[in-house]
């Protein structure tokens, strides 16, 4: 009995010391070189417009100012599910149209989408649900995820777009991992499980194309080697600042680890730590990222890289986007979304310093204009 427990100890610890990556299972094709130049380009909602605004009226504005080499498009669930029988694509269709009709004009940079699938998606509150989902005494978003109203709601975007031309990618849900809270759930995080079943319905109709995961990362690379360390478990009982995000999980869920970077929110405090150092930092965790894609076979993209103030906060300038731009271009990304756009639209100093930081992301080494 004595020798039994030793060797069921001994089995446990082994499990939890040793990481799963020293055994893999298959082999892991290598990493497709990071592009050069990369993408750079932009985020757009119609969520983060001012009321009344014309969504592809305004994504047309932004085209012919940025010329981004890819657009990122949520498809929203409740958007496209007016009613829980019905699929009414009408708005996602009028702002890929305006991207098309971009691209016919002479002169215009060529713009590629990358459509964003799932109730988890973009713009705050992060989880999208349709006004007729009954979300009363439900307590975990999976639970409403369950229902075959959303599954026919992936299924039928993925084959609706599959063969678009002017697809350059999917992402399936948005920092699934990562909690949010909405109405009444509390729980608004997906499970493992749940992305990569979604991944293989996608990949069972589209092998084409690239699929994106995201997560945001912490603060400090020390924090993120803590949080893919054997110890991570322990150091999340320790005092003091815990690592943030699930980006060496969601890294292995499809092709490309996506990266949102923030530095400058209602949690972060700017006099403890100002913007400067806190872009600086993100800088080093993004050759820590790079290498573990890599070693993974996944490209590295920057899907939300901040480029606009925090709601409710003051705190992140033009000069900050400018200083971003020159810390975070090269590090191995193949493709950086800036986020926040939509407020440029009314504000020509962001405007120019988004048309600059853009220009610096594509020419490591270009010097920013004095």
């Amino acid at each position: 009995m004595g020798k039994r427990l030793a060797t069921v100890i001994a089995s446990f610890l082994f499990a939890v010391l040793v990481p799963a990556a020293a055994f893999p299972t298959r082999v892991i094709d290598p990493a497709p070189p990071p592009l050069n130049p990369p993408l750079v380009g932009f985020s757009f909602s119609p969520e983060a417009l001012p009321v009344g605004v014309i969504p592809e009226e305004a994504l047309a504005r932004l085209l012919v100012a940025l010329q981004p080499d890819v657009v990122r498009l949520p498809v929203y669930w409740g958007a496209v599910a007016p009613t829980e029988p019905t699929l009414d694509y009408a708005a996602v269709d009028r702002l890929i149209e305006a991207i098309e009709a971009h691209n016919v004009v002479k002169g215009s940079r060529h713009t590629e989408v990358v459509l964003v699938v799932g109730a988890r998606n973009l713009v705050t509150p992060e989880v999208h649900v349709p006004d007729w989902l009954d979300t009363r005494d439900v307590r975990r978003l999976e639970t409403l995820l369950k229902a075959p109203s959303y599954r026919r709601y992936l299924e039928s975007t993925f084959r609706r777009y599959a063969s678009l031309p002017v697809l350059r990618a999917w992402q399936v849900e948005n920092e699934p991992l990562d909690n949010a809270i909405v109405d009444q759930l509390t729980n608004g995080a997906l499970p493992a499980s749940m992305i990569r079943s979604e991944v293989d319905l996608l990949r069972s109709i589209d092998l084409v194309h690239e699929v994106v995961v995201t997560s945001f990362n912490s603060s400090h690379v020390t924090l993120d080697i803590r949080g893919t360390s054997p110890l991570a478990w322990l150091y999340a009982h320790l005092p003091g600042a815990k690592p943030a995000g699930h980006p060496a999980q969601v890294m292995t869920m499809g092709d490309t680890l996506g990266l949102d970077l923030y530095v400058v929110t209602k949690s972060t405090p700017l006099d403890l730590i100002t913007a400067s150092t806190r872009i600086a930092w993100k800088e080093d965790t993004l050759d820590y990222w790079h290498a573990q894609a890599e070693s993974h076979g996944r490209a590295l993209w920057i899907t939300e890289m901040q480029a606009t103030p925090w709601t409710g906060t003051t705190g992140f300038t033009t000069d900050d986007l400018i200083a971003s731009a020159l810390a975070y271009r090269g590090h191995g990304v193949s493709a950086y979304l800036l986020w926040g756009v939509e407020n440029w639209l009314d504000a020509p100093d962001w405007m120019q310093a988004g048309i600059e930081s853009i220009g610096l992301l594509r020419a490591p080494d270009r010097v920013p204009s004095s």
